[in-house]
């Protein structure tokens, strides 16, 4: 932002200079039109031109010139007939002389300015010009630059301030909600011993029922946090240096959520680099709990968002230097446009979109990818259901 505040600042006083020495320049020329056409109207005689000026009095008998006159330019304003009157140009030694020509009483007078002069001033200006301009930018940048990091500064700190919360209250909260989590599952280990071992059973399953939801949302907030805490660490990761095969991890993942898919009626299909024994052709340099929390939220939000019977594919490769990994659904689908959106912390689609809410799983995803240089992608699976894909650049031989 800073950069930006200077560039402008360079570029609007870049643009006043231009136009301060293109009106001066106008400036001149009328100046120049103005005298031309004074000496026209009032000259007498040829001897007394005005300073810078030469005068061509023209008769039916003759013609008189100044003396100091270019020979070649009085051959030019002999040419003058007696039907031009007014402004005009005459052409002589590669230039071109402004002119002025006035018909009294049958005699034609023209005056002709020494645009030498006019060429001398604009020569000067433009060496001016391009000194004050270069002097003019350059402070003008600095102090757009200094004035845009004092403006930003305070933004950034409040920024830094909100990460350093949300990553010191993640990691306090951790502890609580595992303490919690734990004591849930508890709870439903008695609650289930209570319900084999005999009493109402009706009542025994609904407390059963009860304690499952406990548990889920205990993870649930448990897992939100741990989101919160990997965005806020995400945010001062300099650079990654280990070598990732994304092939294999993405066969990790599918294995190790083919059970819960399982549950939810869903043939998690793995098509992976790894699972084909590519071996390391799919490698990136990279962090790899974070690209593992990538894959997994998009496997995760596939399965989520397919219905019974339906099929999630999985599949890694390599081509261009890059690794890619597509997660297939063909579930409700989600309109390319709201993915902008869905990026953004605990969105929600539109209708047209299935209604998906990913809550910080997407954002999380797009700020893990373009932290490693990558980007995210969707599109809809031919059918029905929403292809995302992550684009990664391949690590370099070494």
């Amino acid at each position: 932002m800073a950069l930006r505040v200077g560039a402008t600042t360079a570029l609007v006083v870049l643009l006043a200079i231009i136009g301060t020495a293109v009106l001066f320049d106008r400036q001149q020329l009328g100046e120049i039109r103005g005298r031309t056409e004074t000496a026209a109207r009032t000259a007498d005689d040829v001897v007394d031109a005005p300073p810078g000026t030469w005068l061509v009095k023209l008769t039916e008998s003759g013609h008189e010139v100044t003396r100091s006159m270019p020979a070649d330019l009085a051959a030019a304003a002999l040419g003058v007939g007696p039907d031009v009157t007014g402004q005009t140009s005459l052409t002589a030694d590669g230039r071109s002389w402004p002119a002025w020509a006035d018909q009294r009483d049958g005699v034609t007078y023209v005056a002709v300015y020494d645009i030498r002069l006019h060429t001398g001033e604009e020569q000067r200006l433009l060496v001016s010009t391009i000194a004050a301009g270069v002097v003019g930018v350059l402070l003008a940048a600095l102090t757009g630059l200094l004035a845009g990091r004092r403006a930003v500064r305070p933004l950034g700190e409040a920024m830094e301030l909100q990460r350093q919360f949300v990553a010191d209250a993640s990691h306090e909260l951790r502890t609580p909600l595992a303490v919690i989590s734990t004591r849930a599952q508890l709870l439903r280990r008695h609650v289930a011993a209570d319900a084999v071992g005999g009493g109402d059973g009706t009542v025994a399953a609904r407390r059963l029922a009860e304690v499952d939801q406990l548990v889920h949302d205990t993870q649930a907030m448990a897992d939100v946090v741990s989101d919160l805490l990997l965005s806020a660490q995400l945010e001062h990761v300099d650079e990654v240096a280990e070598r990732v095969d994304l092939g294999a991890l993405a066969s990790e993942v599918v294995t190790s959520l083919r059970p819960y898919a399982a549950e939810r009626g869903v043939t998690l299909v793995d098509e992976s680099a790894g699972a084909a024994g590519g071996g390391g052709s799919c490698v990136v340099d990279g962090v790899g709990p974070s690209l593992r929390r990538s894959v997994l939220a998009l496997v995760d939000n596939a399965i989520s968002h397919s219905d019974k019977g339906s099929q999630v594919e999985v599949r890694s490769s390599m081509a261009g230097g890059e690794v890619r990994v597509d997660v297939v659904d063909h579930g409700h689908g989600v309109d390319v446009e709201d993915v902008e959106r869905l990026s953004r912390r605990f969105s929600r689609g539109d209708g047209a979109s299935g209604g998906r809410r990913v809550g910080l799983g997407l954002a999380l995803v797009t700020q893990i990818v373009r932290s490693h240089g990558g980007r995210l992608g969707v599109a809809e699976t031919p059918g029905g259901g929403a292809t995302f894909t992550l684009l990664l650049p391949a690590a370099v031989e070494r």
